[in-house]
C-alpha cells in the first residue's frame, strides 16, 4: 500500500495544471484570466476546480499530508479514499485543528477539497466531497478571531436535562457519557479516552488529562462514579467511530425532541453555566466564579469562560433562537 504522502501527491497531481495546460485553455476559450474563467459564475469566493500554481500545490500537499497522517494515526486506516469519510474528517479536525487560526482552517479546507477531487479523477472514490457548506460552517465556528474560541453556549437548562433523560429512556450506550458531559463538564475526547485507572472512588474524582496535556482533577457525583466500571481499561471506546456515533446520536436526539441546536460540547457549556450560578450563590463575584470554572474546565485562561458563560449571564439563555 502506498504511503499517505504518495497518495496525496498522486491525487493533487491529477488536478494540477502546468503552463502548457494553462496556455492551451487560454487559447481554446479566448480568455486572459484562467482563474476568473474557471470560477463558478466568476465568483472570486468560489474555489477553483484545479490547482494553477506550483507553490499552491506545495502548500496543499504539506497541509493535506499532515492532516491525513493524523487521521491515519486515529483510525489505523491507510487508504486515502477511506480517510475522506466525513466522520473521520470531523474527528481529525476536532482532535488537531479546533484551535487553529482562520487562515489555517481555510487552507486546510481547500487542500482537502482538492485531494477529494483528485481521488474522484483517479477513480479511488465515488463519494461526494466531505467538505460540505455545513462542514465549512462547523469548522469555522470554532474560532471567531486568532485567539479565543467562538461561542459554544449550552442548551436551555431544561433541554439539557431532556437530552440526557431521553437517552436513558432509550437505554442508549451514549446516555452515561452524555450525563458525564453535563454533570462533570468533560470534553468528547476526554470521555472517549477515560480509563478505569482514572477513577478515584475514595475522593470522588476523575483524573483527567485534557487538551495540551493539562492535568486536572474533576469532581464527580457519587451516583455517577458508582456506575463506572473501573475494571475496564477504557470505560468507553477510544475510537473515531465511537465519537462519530456519539455526535450522530446527539443530533438524532435533539431533532426528535424538537431542539433546534445540537452538539456534545453544549452539555459541557451547560455544566459551566450551572457551576457558575452555584459559585455566585456561594458568595463569589464574577471574576472568582470564572476562575473556578476555568480550572474545572481545564482552560489556561479565564477569558475562555466567556465562550461558555456569556458576559452578564444570570439565568440560562434561550439559545435555541
Amino acid at each position: 500500500m502506498s504511503s499517505i504522502s504518495n497518495q496525496v501527491n498522486h491525487a493533487l497531481a491529477k488536478v494540477t495544471w502546468g503552463k502548457e495546460q494553462i496556455e492551451k485553455y487560454k487559447t481554446e476559450c479566448g480568455v486572459t484570466s484562467v482563474k476568473k474563467s474557471l470560477r463558478p459564475d466568476g465568483d472570486p469566493t468560489q474555489p477553483l476546480p484545479v490547482i494553477l500554481g506550483i507553490n499552491t500545490r506545495r502548500t496543499y500537499f504539506q497541509t493535506a499530508t499532515l492532516f491525513f497522517k493524523r487521521a491515519e494515526e486515529i483510525t489505523d486506516e491507510g487508504l486515502l479514499a477511506r480517510l475522506l469519510n466525513p466522520d473521520i474528517i470531523m474527528t481529525t479536525f476536532e482532535e488537531h485543528y479546533t484551535y487553529s487560526a482562520p487562515g489555517t482552517v481555510n487552507k486546510l479546507l481547500a487542500a482537502l477539497e482538492k485531494v477529494h477531487l483528485g481521488c474522484l479523477k483517479l477513480g479511488w472514490s465515488k463519494t461526494p466531497s466531505p467538505i460540505t457548506p455545513e462542514f465549512r460552517g462547523w469548522a469555522k465556528s470554532f474560532r471567531d478571531d486568532s485567539n479565543v474560541r467562538a461561542p459554544r453556549f449550552g442548551y436551555r437548562t431544561e433541554d439539557s436535562v431532556k437530552v440526557v433523560e431521553f437517552l436513558k429512556e432509550k437505554k442508549s450506550a451514549y446516555a452515561l457519557p452524555a450525563e458525564l458531559a453535563l454533570r462533570c463538564g468533560l470534553r468528547e475526547d476526554e470521555l472517549a479516552g477515560m480509563q478505569g485507572q482514572n477513577i478515584d472512588v475514595e475522593h470522588n474524582l476523575l483524573h483527567i488529562t485534557g487538551k495540551g496535556g493539562r492535568y486536572r482533577p474533576v469532581p464527580i457525583p457519587e451516583d455517577l462514579i458508582l456506575r463506572l466500571n473501573r475494571s475496564k481499561q477504557f470505560i468507553f471506546t477510544p475510537s473515531a467511530s465511537w465519537r462519530a456515533g456519539f455526535r450522530r446520536t446527539m443530533l438524532d436526539t435533539t431533532k426528535e425532541l424538537g431542539i433546534a441546536i445540537s452538539g456534545v460540547h453544549r452539555l459541557r457549556a451547560n455544566y459551566a453555566q450551572n457551576r457558575y450560578l452555584e459559585f455566585l450563590d456561594q458568595g463569589l463575584d464574577d471574576r472568582g466564579a470564572r476562575r473556578q470554572i476555568s480550572e474545572l474546565l481545564g482552560h489556561a485562561r479565564i477569558d475562555v469562560t466567556y465562550k461558555y458563560v456569556p458576559k452578564g449571564f444570570l439565568v440560562p439563555e434561550d439559545n435555541n433562537k
